[in-house]
C-alpha cells in the first residue's frame, strides 16, 4: 500500500484489521478483496434462505415467529451493511485519503495532541465494540448449546428428546433432507453468526473511526480560532499587510480546513446514509418483536425471557452507538462558531474579520448525519426512537 502505510499499519491498526477480513480494506487489490468479501457475504446473506423457509413450509407457533424474525432482520440489517461498504470503496479510500492528508497538516505539538486523543478515543471505542459484538456472538451461539447440556437436569427431558433444530443458534429449515446434513447446516450457522459479528465490527468501527476524526479536526479549528488575536491588544495594528497579519493568515488556514473537514463531514453522510435508513428501521421492528415476545413469556421461565431481552438490549445499544457518534459530530460541528466568539477577533484586522464572518456563517448549519435523508440522528432522536418503541410494547401490553 504505497504512501498509505501510516493510515493502515500505525495509529488503525484495528481498523485495517477488521476491514481486511471482510475485503473491505480499499488498498488492496479488487482480487484480494473479492476473495475475502465473497465467502463472508455468502455465509452471511445465505442463511436467510433456510430461515425463510422456517417460517413459509415449517410447522411454527407464534412464538416461533417472533423469536425467527429478529435474527432474519439482523441478517438482512447485516447482509446490506456490507454490501453497500463494498459497493462504495471509492468513497472509503476517499475518507481514508482525507485521514491521512489531516495528518500531514498538523503542525503543532497542540494540534497533533488533540487529533491524537480523538484518534485514541476512536480505537478505545473500537476495541470495546469489538470486544462486545464478539462476547454477544459467543452468547447467541452458546445459547443453544448450554440449554442441550441443561436438559440432564430439566425434569422428564432428556438431550436426545430435544430436536437438533432446537440446539442451533438459529431457526432453520432445509426440507427433507435436514436430519441427513446435520454438521455441515451446523457449520453453515455457526459461520454465519462468525461473519455476522465482523461484518458489522467493520462497518461500524469505520463509521467511529471517520466521526471521530471529524471531532478532531474541528477542535483544532476551534483551537486555533480561539487563539486568534489572543495577543494583540499591545500591538495592535490594523493596516498591518496580508504578509505580516499574523491572524489573517491563521483565519485563511482554517477557513481552509473547516471548508474540508465539512466536506469529509458530507462524505461520512453520503456513504452511510443508506446503512442507516435500514438499519434504523430493521432494528426497531426486530426491537418491537423481541420486547413482544418477552411480554408473551413473562409468565413463563427465565429461560423463555433472557433470549429476546439479550437480543432487545443489543439492538438498542447498537442502536444508540450510531445516535451517539452522529450527536458528537453535530456538537463538534458548532466549535468553530462558540471559539470564534470567546477569540479577540476585535483586535483583528477587517480582512481577518471577514474571514471569521464566512466561517461563523457556514456553522449556521451544523454537519449532520441521517437515516436516508430522513431522519437525523442525534440524542434527541434516539429518545424519540426510544419513545415510540415503548408505546407500541405499552399498547400490545394493554390489548392482551
Amino acid at each position: 500500500m504505497t504512501g498509505k502505510k501510516d493510515v493502515g499499519q500505525n495509529r488503525y491498526a484495528v481498523l485495517r484489521l477488521y476491514l481486511t477480513i471482510p475485503g473491505l480494506w480499499p488498498y488492496h487489490s479488487l482480487r484480494d478483496r473479492c476473495i475475502c468479501f465473497v465467502p463472508l457475504f455468502a455465509f452471511c446473506f445465505s442463511i436467510l434462505i433456510p430461515q425463510i423457509l422456517y417460517l413459509v413450509i415449517g410447522s411454527i407457533t407464534l412464538d416461533d415467529v417472533f423469536e425467527c424474525m429478529p435474527a432474519i432482520l439482523i441478517t438482512i440489517i447485516f447482509s446490506s451493511k456490507i454490501l453497500i461498504i463494498m459497493l462504495n470503496g471509492e468513497k472509503v479510500k476517499t475518507c481514508l485519503n482525507i485521514i491521512q492528508k489531516d495528518w500531514l497538516s498538523v503542525n503543532t505539538n497542540v494540534e497533533k495532541i488533540i487529533l491524537q486523543r480523538h484518534t485514541r478515543y476512536g480505537q478505545y471505542l473500537a476495541t470495546f465494540y469489538a470486544v462486545y459484538m464478539h462476547i454477544t456472538a459467543c452468547l447467541f451461539v452458546l445459547k443453544p448449546i448450554m440449554l442441550t447440556l441443561m436438559a440432564d437436569n430439566t425434569v422428564n427431558v432428556t438431550k436426545s428428546s430435544i430436536p437438533f433444530a432446537s440446539r442451533l443458534p438459529y431457526r432453520v429449515e432445509y426440507g427433507q433432507s435436514f436430519n441427513q446434513y446435520l454438521y455441515p447446516i451446523a457449520v453453515h450457522c455457526y459461520a454465519a453468526v462468525i461473519s455476522h459479528s465482523f461484518i458489522t465490527i467493520a462497518v461500524d468501527i469505520l463509521y467511529y473511526t471517520l466521526i471521530q476524526h471529524a471531532c478532531g479536526m474541528f477542535s483544532i479549528i476551534g483551537h486555533t480560532l480561539e487563539n486568534i488575536g489572543k495577543n494583540s491588544e499591545d500591538n495592535f495594528d490594523a493596516t498591518l499587510d496580508k504578509v505580516t497579519d499574523d491572524s489573517y493568515s491563521r483565519a485563511l488556514q482554517c477557513l481552509r480546513r473547516h471548508l474540508l473537514v465539512i466536506k469529509f463531514a458530507e462524505h461520512i453522510e453520503s456513504l452511510y446514509t443508506k446503512i442507516f435508513l435500514v438499519n434504523l428501521n430493521l432494528n426497531m421492528i426486530g426491537c418491537s418483536l423481541s420486547g413482544i415476545q418477552v411480554l408473551m413469556n413473562l409468565d413463563k421461565s427465565a429461560n423463555d425471557i433472557a433470549g429476546p431481552v439479550t437480543i432487545y438490549v443489543a439492538q438498542l445499544i447498537h442502536l444508540f452507538l450510531h445516535f451517539w457518534q452522529a450527536q458528537f459530530l453535530l456538537d463538534y460541528s458548532v466549535l468553530p462558531y462558540e471559539s470564534i466568539c470567546r477569540a479577540n477577533w476585535y483586535y483583528t484586522s477587517q480582512r481577518c474579520r471577514k474571514l471569521l464572518l464566512l466561517i461563523l456563517n457556514r456553522t449556521t448549519s451544523p454537519c449532520k448525519i441521517t437515516a436516508g435523508k430522513i431522519i437525523i440522528l442525534s440524542i434527541e432522536s434516539f429518545a424519540t426512537v426510544l419513545k415510540t418503541s415503548l408505546s407500541y410494547l405499552t399498547m400490545f401490553r394493554s390489548l392482551q
